[in-house]
């Protein structure tokens, strides 16, 4: 028990360490949540949008000691679960989503003298067994949506069981489950902890509580088409009459977009760690994952529009004057010159801005500031007259060397993501550095870049 507080305690103090997520490549993970394979993450479904997805899942895991059966030479008992299953979920609001998770589940083990418990089923031998598995009812909420410093997520479930507690052969058991724990993200890498409580006995036994530790990252190789996504679990077990060895299980892969119509699928490869170091390569401590996922692509923040240019009427030409008709014997008096028209006011120019924000002494582009870009990218492209200047800002408080240096950075990087991702001319994209300028009184607004953009 303490060991496992002890991990809660360190996967606390990651969380109030993290800071913004990045918006990767994302979709449900294997009980619904949006997430990455098993962890959910602080992305959420839009208020009104739906998820699904279909998934097979396997893992290889070690059964607890036999409370009934004298040991065997090949114990411990080595044995497979996998799960073909369907999930969805819901965005109940922009912060908080619902998920349901329900399938089929099977059990694997090799004939050999080898015996132990199961979900608190005692089990000898060769096992090939198929049940409908449990429903998760679960529900995820971010705490947090107004601030990017720190995304922290509270997420919850309930197994409902699909077994009778009088089928001697179910091994998914007839009690409901429960389990409650969170997340928090910074950047590409989410951190989180979660408890398993069961909410019953098994055959007979008192079961085990499960605590789950996660570290996962999603990393966006292509944005918005690839990522790689590694989750690192480490499972104790607390309680309970008998309880599984401890393990840790690293699982790799990626997701990849179908195009931008919100389909994805993902692949992956797992290994029970712990088993392999312990008990090598046979039977095979490795798994796999397999998912095609339905998640609705969130729409870019919306560009600036371009400012308003009011036409102005030209002045009326004066009437021309007349000479007035002479008297009788007068000689007539010329007629005056004809006012000189004034030269035409040169055509007024427009322009966009848009306001790039960076974090505390760093001149890294975050996925929001790339969304901006891509917006003003496309005003450049539909224009090629269009000419952009960028000017990077500094925060007085923020610590480091010369602010000069970092509000060019900043300017920099911006242009380097036009050239680069979008592949401007680097020419029409002037950039330049003004420090601490204009900080005023909201210093955190000024950890900046301003893009303007310039039609003739």
């Amino acid at each position: 028990m303490r060991r496992m507080w002890t991990g809660l305690l360190v996967v606390v103090a990651l969380a109030f360490w993290a800071s913004p997520c990045v918006q990767a490549q994302v979709g449900p993970t294997v009980t619904g949540e949006t997430g990455l394979f098993t962890l959910p993450n602080a992305q959420m479904l839009p208020a009104g949008q739906f998820s699904f997805s279909l998934g097979y899942n396997h893992q290889a895991l070690t059964a607890a000691p036999s409370l009934v059966t004298a040991t065997g030479p090949d114990d411990p008992l080595l044995y497979w679960t996998g799960r073909l299953g369907m999930t969805l979920a819901y965005g109940l609001t922009s912060q908080w989503e619902a998920s349901l998770a329900f399938g089929q589940r099977y059990y694997r083990a090799e004939d050999k003298l080898w015996s132990g418990s199961i979900n608190g089923f005692e089990r000898v031998g060769a096992i090939r067994h198929n049940e409908t598995d449990k429903v998760r009812l679960g529900t995820k909420l971010l705490l947090n949506p107004r601030t990017d410093e720190v995304k922290l997520v509270l997420m919850g479930g309930m197994w409902i069981p699909t077994q009778s507690k009088y089928d001697a052969a179910a091994l998914s058991t007839h009690r409901t489950d429960f389990d409650f724990g969170f997340t928090a993200n910074y950047r590409i890498l989410t951190v989180g902890a979660s408890l398993l409580v069961p909410g019953g006995r098994g055959e007979v036994f008192i079961l085990p509580s499960q605590a789950t530790y996660a570290v996962g990252v999603n990393v966006p190789v292509v944005p918005g088409i690839f990522s790689g996504i590694g989750e690192l679990n480490r499972v104790m077990y607390s309680g309970g009459d008998a309880k599984p060895e401890d393990y840790t299980e690293l699982t790799l892969g990626g997701r990849l977009a179908l195009g931008k119509s919100g389909f994805s699928t993902s692949l992956a490869a797992r290994a029970n760690l712990t088993r392999w170091q312990k008990y090598g390569t046979s039977p095979m401590p490795f798994g796999g994952l397999l998912q095609v996922a339905y998640q609705p692509v969130t729409a870019a923040p919306p560009m600036a529009p371009p400012a308003q240019v009011v036409a102005t009427q030209p002045e009326p030409s004066p009437a021309p004057v007349m000479p007035a008709p002479a008297a009788e014997g007068e000689t007539p008096r010329p007629a005056p010159p004809a006012p000189i028209a004034a030269p035409a006011a040169p055509k007024g120019e427009t322009s966009t801005t848009d306001e790039v924000l960076f974090d505390s002494a760093k001149s890294r582009l975050t996925n929001i500031a790339k969304a901006i870009l891509d917006g003003v990218a496309l005003r450049l492209k539909n224009n090629f007259s269009a000419t952009c200047t960028i000017t990077g800002y500094t925060d007085p408080k923020e610590k480091g060397g010369d602010h000069g240096s970092l509000g060019r950075s900043r300017a920099e990087a911006a242009k380097d993501y036009l050239v680069k991702r979008h592949g401007l001319d680097g020419s029409r994209i002037a950039v330049e550095a003004r420090g601490d300028a204009s900080a005023g009184d909201a210093a955190t607004r000024n950890r900046k870049a301003i893009v303007t953009v310039t039609f003739p």
